[in-house]
Formats: structure tokens, sequence, C-alpha cells
């Protein structure tokens, strides 16, 4: 029987959610956003448990976990907060699998202590630079309807005067995130900090670029899951990412949009096994 706890983790002066499911070889999920939560996995991923323990956290200001008191959140500061739960955790090294945002997240850490990193498992990826993003920005507005588009333009003018919520927001451009509408009825609503998706929204734009310590993990076996229909398709991925990481294996998740996670669990789940294993 898989055992399941969840516990705050003192890491510095603040505390970080932790949920450990399973037991055996830890694989370390980083979740997307910048913002989002740890619980975007579940229970999507829990039929790995069998084989491995699972570690889902939430970063810092995000989900359950403490929030900065001076609203500092940056990429180093994350890529530092994995590194200090992998020590309090007691494991020597661990496996990485990050979304979207969390791909970012586990290249950098990659690059900053590839002796500490097994396997790296990337879904939903974006690139090994901020280019990623804005070609991300630049193929979703080529996907959206023109009447999209005016709404998302109307509702962008009313956050600024405070007269619009983020989540109208975010209603407009969920549909365009996956291949078929009905996954969004399965997910369930996470808790999502606008303030630290500003913050190190911010910091990817200015400062992500891993290309000149890349060389770094080329002994790192790296896979990645990209949905066929994900706004950065496979073939754009290729130019962004897998050019820079020969070695790097990819697979395309097939009828599957950006949040590959959560509308093809089976076949993520199958690909992470026989990855992993």
């Amino acid at each position: 029987m898989n055992t399941e706890s969840a516990s705050f983790i003192r890491i510095n002066d603040y505390q970080l959610y932790v949920n450990l499911i399973g037991e055996g070889e830890p694989i370390v999920f980083l979740h997307g956003g910048p913002g989002s939560e740890h619980r975007f996995f579940l229970p999507y991923m829990t039929p790995l448990s069998n084989k491995f323990k699972l570690v889902f956290y939430d970063q810092r200001g995000c989900g359950k976990s403490d929030l900065s008191q001076n609203n500092e959140y940056s990429m180093k500061n994350e890529i530092e907060n994995l590194e200090s739960l992998r020590i309090k955790l007691g494991f020597e090294k661990i496996n990485l699998f990050g979304e979207s945002w969390g791909t970012m997240l586990a290249l950098l850490y990659a690059t900053t202590y590839p002796e500490k990193v097994n396997k790296i498992l990337l879904t939903a990826a974006l690139g090994v630079t901020s280019m990623g993003l804005e070609v991300f920005s630049k193929e979703l507005e080529k996907t959206m309807t023109e009447d999209d588009k005016a709404k998302l333009s109307k509702l962008e003018d009313n956050l600024r005067n405070r007269n619009s919520s983020r989540d109208e927001i975010f209603n407009i451009l969920d549909s365009y995130y996956v291949f078929s509408k009905e996954t969004l009825k399965r997910k369930e609503k996470n808790i999502f900090n606008h303030e630290v998706n500003d913050a190190i929204g911010a910091d990817m734009l200015n400062n992500y670029d891993v290309t000149e310590n890349i060389h770094k993990i080329s002994n790192i076996p790296v896979l990645v899951a990209q949905g066929n229909h994900d706004i950065l398709k496979p073939s754009i991925i290729k130019e962004l990412l897998i050019d820079y990481i020969p070695h790097m294996k990819l697979v395309e998740i097939e009828d599957c949009g950006h949040w590959t996670v959560v509308e093809q669990p089976e076949k993520m789940c199958d690909v992470a096994l026989s990855f992993f294993e």
C-alpha cells in the first residue's frame, strides 16, 4: 500500500508545503505558472507512486507555501529552494518532472546542480531561453479568434483599471491550452498567485537563458513529452530546445495541447514510467 504524507518543511526562513506519495527512487514535480500549485499534477500522476516516491510541493508563494514578505520572487530563489528541499528530504540525487514554467526551473536547477540530478522529464516545454516565451505568445495569438482577441484586449484594459479579474482572462485563454474542451470540465480549479506570476514572469523574460551552461547536463538523460497540439508544437520546440540538447529524446503526445498531464494522464504516466525505470 502506498504511503502518503503532507507537511510543511522549513526552507531558510519560510515554510514550503510538501506532499510525498509512495516509496522508491524520488521524482520531484515542478509545477507551472509561475504561480500555480502542486495539485495541477493530482490525481493524474499518482499511479507512478506504485514504483517511485513522488515529491509534490508548492513553490514559494504558491498553494499552501508561505508568501514572500516583500513580494520578492525569483528564478534563483526557486533553484535554491529546490536544492534546500533535496537536502532536507535526504535525497542524494533526484529525478525531475517539470511542466511548462517547471521545465525552465528543471533546466535551471540541473545546470546549477548537475551532480544532483538523475534524469529529467519535461512536458509542455518552453525552450532554453526567454525566446520561447515570446514565440509562445505569438503562436497563441495566431490560434485565437478575432472575437476572443477583442474580449481579451478589453479585459486587459479593464484589469489595469481594476474593473476585471485575471480569472476572466484565464476563462478565455484556457480553451486554447487544450486539444479538447472536454478537458476543461475535468481540470480541478487550482489556487493561482498572480504576484508570483508577475514577479517570476518578468525575471524569466529578462534573464532566462541556460545556453551557456547546457553542456553541464550532457550526461543526464533528458526526455521532452510535447502535445502535438501544444501552442509550441513539437516542430517548434525542436528549434527552441532540442537543437541545444542533442541527446534529448522527443515523444509526441497525440490529441493533446499544453496541459499534457491533465489531458492525456495515462499516456504521460506510461511515458514517465518507461523513462524513469
